[in-house]
């Protein structure tokens, strides 16, 4: 693990897997988890590639930098992750609001990445849904992120996942992830994905694509992933059956299947 240093004195917390000599992919955290979301994909990645990870500001190990942030924001965190690292260009793989941030990569700094891979993303933001981020806010603002826990599990995992025992381990992690996010950096990334506005935009996107969608996901609904998959040129679609929101943690051996078939 190192710090890459960001504005202020904070820092951003980076982990690399794998030969440094390897293709590079990029793997961007969904809101509220840290880098070890990503622990399986990385152990079917490594062998083939050198896997970037890291902590969104006020997430993880990396600085509980006070918000709102933006995308722009967001975005160029990746940017000053890459050239610390002196990586010119690099596969990338965001879920969430990780995935948000892949469509801003794709159609501001297309020259740093090869195939991009957008997981459980919307592009836009309807007004319900920013009223309901509101009230997100408001709750960890007030009470800290141990407030939104049990609501976030219910919408990351199925309800099959959640009740079945045998991912107690996965479930416990999540728990702990979400708890260990500061209130500055859940708030300030709830405050970017409320002006989340790429949608009509995407048709300007020159990079091979690949959208992937879990069948029961309230958050980023399959019929919207297969419709910015629709309007991206030269991008493919995938819907995982029966998944919800962080499904590369719900159906691991798929989705790294899936993410290989693209990248070979």
């Amino acid at each position: 693990m190192q710090n890459v240093s960001i504005e202020n004195g904070n820092f951003l917390n980076v982990q690399i897997d794998g030969d440094i000599k390897l293709p590079k992919v990029m793997l961007s955290n969904s809101l509220g988890a840290d880098t070890r979301m990503w622990d399986a994909q990385v152990n079917a990645l490594k062998d083939k590639f050198c896997i970037i990870r890291y902590d969104k500001r006020g997430h993880g190990k990396s600085s509980p930098v006070e918000g709102p942030y933006s995308f722009e924001i967001l975005e160029n965190d990746v940017i000053t992750i890459l050239d610390n690292l002196e990586i010119d260009k690099t596969h990338f793989i965001g879920l969430s609001i990780g995935g948000m941030t892949s469509l801003g990569l794709a159609l501001k700094h297309q020259s740093r990445f090869n195939k991009i891979i957008c997981c459980a993303a919307r592009a836009d933001m309807p007004p319900p849904a920013i009223e309901a981020w509101d009230q997100r806010i408001n709750v960890v603002k007030e009470n800290g992120t141990g407030a939104v826990v049990n609501g976030s599990i219910e919408r990351w995992f199925s309800d099959d996942f959640n009740k079945n025992s045998a991912n107690e381990e996965a479930i416990n992690l999540s728990k702990e992830m979400i708890n260990n996010t500061s209130s500055n950096g859940y708030t300030g990334c709830c405050e970017a994905i409320k002006k989340l506005d790429y949608l009509k935009q995407l048709s300007t996107i020159n990079k091979e694509m690949l959208f992937i969608s879990g069948e029961n996901d309230m958050g980023a609904p399959a019929l919207a992933m297969e419709e910015m998959s629709h309007l991206t040129p030269n991008s493919k679609y995938v819907c995982i059956s029966g998944v919800a929101h962080i499904l590369n943690i719900e159906a691991p051996d798929l989705v790294n299947k899936t993410i290989l078939d693209f990248l070979d």
